[in-house]
């Protein structure tokens, strides 16, 4: 056994220290000693890759027999799985219903559940969204609470027009009766509108359909002030009109006619624009011709308590033709004859306004002198359609608006309590100082010129007035809004958008 380790050992020294012929070490080695050396190292590779291959087979061979055992028992299963399946449907097709379990409080559902069987989670997922519709519905109304106390946010539907084609206006007085119902006719027209209002007899509230709306902008501001706008056409509207507000500042009402009438015309001087001026029927004063043409020059007393109204608008059609003569400023002028209609002031003083209020509310109506003195109304929205077709004709005037239709006081108190209804009386009071006699317009030169006169009835106006003025009496609080929708007397120009 010692020989057998001591040859092995000397073996491994041949392979891992190569001698030379005669086993002597100091001596280099030859040729013929490399040649000897390489037939061991050649047998060790021969070994080791035969080692290699023999692992390789093997492992194959076992990885394969692992497939095949795992493929069988793969599909042993699958099989047993389908068959209790098969027989735990036929079980379940023999055995009663069981009947539904209630389903928990909305506060309490949980369709997640894992006690649900599939038919309750369903059933679960369909009463949740019910419950999320109905608070989206009650939320959606609290915003629309919100929106319309806040300001309307739902506008009607306007023309589109192009920038080529929009014109930009500028309203004074926009937010009053008429101004308010002619910046509505222009907004649905699709115009810019620009209402500048100090809000002496005007109100907010008569445009809050149209607040925050592109098109639209609202100044509060007094027009006795310089006030700077590029725009195309001037409503120049600005005053007050009813006798017992022009009669507390007779002052102020003298301003706005003079100071504020020739801001505005020199406004439109600057920017080209082409001005409209409001005039009134009240510059014919008490006339002493019937009816009255725009050639009759008045009756008017200077100094009564009604002429810080006459004179002053005498003066701004003075003002206007001495704008076009010196700068050939672009004017129009419109002679008001008597309005009535939705947003007239509650306080305005006025014959419509007077015995509508007073028979809403079972009151005496209130004849001022003998009833025999005569006024012929238009709607509001006939004087709208003059004062468009006016401003867009080119034509200077004066011209008359309004209603040939005359009828004394008298008879209109008993239209207006026949169309209220109710048992209010009827009272005489003293004449007051300056009322005119009789007014009623000649409107030929409308006719002529601007293919114009008025359509709507007293049958069709007084019961919108009569609406407007009974919802107004009704509001309890600041919540309860009194719209007029704008709509009611302008469809026409919204059909088809």
């Amino acid at each position: 056994m010692a020989s057998v380790s001591k040859r092995a050992t000397l073996r491994h020294r041949r392979i891992r220290q190569p001698q030379n012929a005669a086993g002597d070490l100091s001596r280099p080695l030859d040729a013929g000693d490399l040649q000897n050396h390489r037939q061991p190292a050649d047998m060790v590779s021969y070994r080791a890759a035969r080692r290699v291959f023999i692992l390789t087979v093997c492992g194959a061979a076992i990885v394969t027999a692992v497939l095949v055992l795992g493929g069988h028992v793969l599909v042993g299963s699958t099989a047993v799985l389908a068959e209790r399946s098969r027989n735990e449907a036929r079980r379940a097709s023999l055995r009663p219903p069981t009947p539904a379990r209630p389903l928990p409080s909305s506060s309490e559902l949980d369709c997640q559940s894992d006690a649900l069987s599939h038919e309750e989670v369903q059933q679960c997922s369909t009463q949740l969204l019910h419950q999320y519709k109905a608070k989206l519905r009650a939320l959606e109304k609290k915003l629309t609470a919100i929106e319309l106390r806040a300001g309307s946010k739902f506008y009607p539907k306007v023309k589109f027009r192009s920038h080529g084609d929009r014109k930009r206006i500028l309203i004074t007085g926009g937010a009053g009766f008429v101004g308010s119902h002619l910046a509505d006719r222009l907004m649905l027209e699709g115009h810019e509108v620009t209402v500048v209002d100090n809000l002496y007899t005007g109100r907010k509230r008569n445009v809050e359909q149209w607040l925050g709306h592109e098109n639209f902008e609202l100044f509060i501001h007094d027009i006795i002030n310089t006030f700077y706008a590029e725009v195309d056409q001037i409503y120049h509207l600005a005053s007050p009109a009813s006798p017992p507000h022009y009669m507390a500042n007779p002052v102020k009402t003298i301003k706005t006619n003079t100071m504020g009438t020739i801001n505005m015309l020199g406004l439109a001087k600057r920017v080209g624009a082409r001005i409209l001026i409001a005039s009134t029927s009240e510059v014919y004063g008490d006339p002493e011709v019937h009816p009255q043409p725009e050639s009759y020059w008045g009756h008017v007393n200077p100094i009564g308590p009604r002429a810080c109204y006459d004179e002053a608008k005498r003066v701004a059609e003075t003002l206007a033709f001495a704008y076009q003569k010196q700068s050939n400023v672009s004017i129009g002028i419109a002679r008001i004859f008597n309005t009535y209609g939705p947003r007239m002031h509650n306080n305005d003083g006025r014959v419509v306004s007077n015995f509508v209020l007073q028979a809403l509310q079972n009151k005496t109506l209130t004849i001022y002198g003998s009833g025999e003195q005569t006024r012929s109304f238009q709607y509001v929205s006939d004087l709208v359609e003059g004062l468009v077709a006016l401003m867009e004709s080119g034509h200077t005037g004066p011209v008359n608006l309004g209603n040939p239709v005359e009828h004394t006081i008298e008879e209109f108190a008993h239209i207006i309590r026949q169309t209220v209804g109710g048992t209010s009386e009827v009272e005489y009071l003293d004449a007051v100082e300056d009322d005119p006699q009789k007014r009623k317009p000649d409107i030929r030169r409308a006719k002529e010129l601007l293919n114009w006169e008025p359509k709507v009835p007293l049958s069709e106006g007084i019961p919108k007035t009569v609406e407007f003025f009974k919802n107004e009496l009704s509001r309890k609080g600041h919540s309860e809004r009194n719209r007029f929708d704008p709509l009611v007397d302008w469809s026409h120009i919204t059909d088809g958008l």
